[in-house]
């Protein structure tokens, strides 16, 4: 018959060769943790928002320094926002205005206090205001 024609393996049959199941699981490992502690763990901490180049360029010309109660500020906004299907907004606080894009929780640009008395902000759909 025709090789080109057979159908099925072609080369020599391997004898003695079992295959294996492995049993063993992460868990079983020193130094590793399951995946349910990691969801966990994931849950549990506040979501932290990343901060593009453009707005840590924002942040570093105009004096504005992200201390704690600001993320804190921000981190609650986009909880807020998320929860209300907000996409692009203007956040404002005491230390200023944040521009954030809310789905990929970025922080997008920062304008101080003087640039937002005499600014205009355009392309938001929303905006939250934490004094607080």
């Amino acid at each position: 018959m025709d090789p080109r024609l057979m159908i099925g393996p072609q080369g020599p049959q391997l004898t003695g060769i079992r295959p294996t199941r492995s049993n063993s699981t992460a868990a079983g490992l020193p130094g590793t943790t399951s995946f349910g502690d990691l969801f966990q763990k994931a849950v549990a901490e506040p979501t932290q928002f990343r901060i593009s180049a453009h707005a840590q360029k924002r942040l570093t010309e105009r004096n504005i320094s992200m201390n704690p109660a600001l993320e804190n500020s921000l981190n609650r906004a986009f909880a807020e926002l998320e929860t209300k299907g907000a996409r692009d907004s203007l956040v404002l606080t005491r230390e200023g205005a944040f521009v954030v894009n809310v789905p990929s929780r970025t922080l997008v640009t920062a304008m101080g206090i003087d640039e937002m008395r005499n600014g205009m902000v355009t392309n938001i759909d929303s905006v939250s205001m934490k004094y607080g």
